[in-house]
């Protein structure tokens, strides 16, 4: 019957949800042992240029697949309510410290950031999240926002919004859809808006998208 189909479902993506979780945390270890050796590897003065050039895309994957597979075991601990969300956070300061954490890479590429935020923000929620969710926003913004482009940050009591220059409008269907592509970039793991949103859905805040005046503005209503 319809109850019992209901019950297996549930069972099922428990399992699943628990498969992700265990499977992440498991391979976190060898893919820490292989990027040590590769280390190793790369500090050998031996090394033709050819060998260093193959360890050293080697170590670029082995990052790339380590911060897949934590974002993986982060969507897998969200998912299965993890986390503690009654703390009292001020969120003004968690963007501040954002803003000036990632200074050095506004400069990398001669980006103009214009912010307004306002003081004594405060959120229920879980602080380390609310800095993975605004951590985020701004890398998407710096990653996918041209050389000498302009980012805004706007933050007030009803909603944080991120906004970045831009030429045209990203596909929204697939836009918070875990491995899909907003752009061309393969550097990121493809989780970054998933994260977003799952930590949106676990907070019960909304996010949305929409693209105006030459501007990508994703925008977090509380």
């Amino acid at each position: 019957n319809l109850t019992k189909l209901m019950e297996e479902n549930v069972a099922s993506y428990k399992q699943q949800k628990e498969f992700t979780e265990n499977a992440s945390h498991e391979l976190q270890t060898p893919l820490t042992i292989i990027k040590h050796k590769v280390d190793i590897l790369l500090q050998n003065e031996n090394l033709t240029e050819e060998q260093y050039l193959i360890a050293e895309d080697i170590n670029k994957a082995l990052t790339r697949s380590s911060r897949i597979n934590k974002n993986l075991l982060l969507l897998a601990k969200i998912g299965n309510s993890q986390f503690d969300n009654s703390e009292k956070i001020e969120f003004d300061v968690l963007v501040k410290q954002s803003l000036e954490m990632l200074e050095e890479h506004f400069d990398q590429k001669n980006l103009s950031v214009h912010s307004s935020i306002q003081p004594k923000i405060e959120v229920l929620g879980n602080s380390g999240l609310c800095e993975v969710l605004i951590n985020n926003l701004l890398i998407n913004a710096i990653r996918h926002t041209l050389q000498n482009g302009s980012i805004a940050v706007v933050l007030n009591e009803s909603s944080f919004e991120v906004s970045n220059s831009g030429t045209e409008k990203l596909n929204t269907d697939s836009l918070f859809k875990r491995f899909s592509r907003s752009s061309s970039d393969n550097n990121g793991s493809g989780l970054g808006l998933a994260i977003i949103n799952e930590i949106c859905r676990f907070q019960k805040w909304k996010i949305s998208y929409r693209f105006e005046n030459h501007n990508h503005i994703f925008s977090v209503k509380f």
